[in-house]
């Protein structure tokens, strides 16, 4: 991984400044808080200074004198050194012997440093006049003051440089697993664009950013890889159904070129070339009719449709042909109300009636079939005919595919992908089980995302 990828990775920019940010913020409130505590370690101590200054007013030199003595004898260590002087500046009482050169104005704090074999003291001072024009000085050891505002300078400014290091480092580390987890993205999207339709992006199941951005994707490859097959697949098809019946038409064509026919067998024959170019053109529209339907551009027709009012609809329009094997058909509807559902009504009814269709061809004489509509909105067709086999239950969904029973029947295999169409459009899916007898088929709503299998009936 290259310093330049890093640096020019969002998140690794991102987290920088963000420390920067935290750092500056931070920053400002450890300032804050050194100024508010030296302001308040210099102020107040100040204040009782002058104040304990001015107490000595009220009293009598002796007392006075005899008081700052007292304050000598308990001030062993010398850290607060009080001191009495005449008005000409000589030494009368204290632990604090002489006044600095030159003398400090009345009434104004001064610093004056001690210089020792022992130590070196620094002391913030005032000088106020009593009454008698006495002289007293109070102080007041500030070396450990300037200390303390040296350690929360030196922690303030330690505390600065390791949110910095934090932050570069944290930014640096969460670049670089953004980085790898983009390499591995760009690795499956390269994957795919050589040809790996199978491929999909990577994900962590965090439900981040990335990782619904992939799902999109892999959802959108799944339609594509979807598509991709049934392209070929439709191609394959075409070229195998529609070989025999062009052989056959050419044949029928050579036949009548090459001999000598009657008109009645010559009229025969154009007719046959009539019925295989009909069923070819059949297939071609029923295809095409498919693609128009995958295209989406009927979407913008969708109005709210009554399924209950389709569904009787196609059961009244094909209830003659059930009738005429003597099968029983049968609508039914929960009794919650209309079920309703924006929609395209041609479509929907051509969906339920290519279902319905399909149940009649393969359902005996003396059988039935139920329609039945529930909410959700889910459309449900059952049968007492042969069923499918569970193998083919998701590939008679493709184009031209027809197993079992229905490669003895009239057909190109394009109903039941035609009602997928329409049930995809309508943001619906198409699901095949089994009945209690026969088969059973569905339009419902499709399964939640954790891919739970969708409802469907058991034998």
């Amino acid at each position: 991984m290259r310093l330049s990828e890093l640096r020019g990775a969002t998140s690794f920019r991102l987290a920088l400044w963000f420390a920067a940010l935290f750092g500056s913020a931070s920053l400002l409130f450890v300032a804050t808080i050194y100024i508010s505590t030296t302001h308040y370690l210099s102020g107040n101590p100040d204040e009782r200074m002058r104040a304990e200054a001015a107490s000595y007013d009220s009293r009598s030199h002796r007392v006075t004198e005899s008081l700052i003595d007292q304050h000598s004898v308990a001030d062993l260590t010398g850290r607060r050194p009080f001191g009495l002087f005449d008005p000409h500046g000589n030494w009368l009482a204290g632990n604090l012997r002489q006044l600095p050169s030159p003398r400090p104005a009345l009434e104004e704090f001064f610093e004056t440093t001690v210089n020792t074999t022992r130590e070196h003291t620094i002391y913030r001072s005032i000088l106020h006049r009593l009454p008698n024009g006495n002289l007293v000085v109070v102080s007041r050891n500030i070396e450990e003051l300037g200390k303390f505002r040296e350690r929360l300078l030196d922690v303030t400014l330690l505390a600065f440089v390791l949110m910095i290091v934090l932050g570069v480092s944290g930014g640096t580390l969460v670049g670089i697993a953004s980085l790898r987890r983009l390499d591995r993205v760009t690795q499956a999207i390269e994957g795919i664009t050589r040809g790996d339709l199978a491929g999909r992006l990577p994900t962590r199941g965090t439900n981040d950013d990335i990782d619904r951005l992939a799902r999109v994707v892999n959802s959108m490859l799944d339609q594509i890889e979807r598509l991709m097959g049934e392209v070929k697949g439709v191609c394959d098809s075409i070229a195998h159904d529609l070989r025999t019946p062009l052989t056959r038409l050419l044949a029928g064509l050579e036949r009548a070129n090459r001999r000598n026919l009657t008109e009645a067998e010559r009229r025969a024959e154009i007719e046959t070339a009539i019925v295989e170019v009909g069923a070819m053109l059949s297939t071609f529209a029923a295809l095409l009719r498919i693609s128009e339907i995958e295209d989406g551009a009927r979407r913008a027709s969708f109005q709210l449709v009554d399924l209950g009012r389709v569904l009787g609809d196609a059961v009244d329009y094909f209830e003659p042909a059930a009738a005429s094997k003597s099968i029983t058909l049968r609508f039914t509807q929960s009794d919650t109300g209309p079920v309703e559902m924006q929609g395209d009504l041609d479509m929907l009814f051509e969906a339920v009636g290519n279902l319905i269709d399909n149940a009649i061809k393969f359902t005996p004489p003396g059988g039935s079939i139920g329609v039945e509509l529930r909410d959700g909105p889910e459309i449900v067709v059952t049968d007492t005919g042969c069923g499918i086999a569970a193998d083919d239950r998701e590939t008679v969904k493709l184009r031209f595919y027809r197993g079992g029973r229905a490669q003895e029947t009239i057909g190109n295999g394009l109903g039941l992908p035609l009602v997928g169409a329409i049930a995809r459009l309508h943001g619906l899916e198409l699901a095949i089980g089994n009945a209690a007898t026969g088969c059973r088929v569905a339009i419902a709503p499709p399964a939640p995302e954790n891919h739970a299998p969708m409802r469907r009936a058991t034998s």
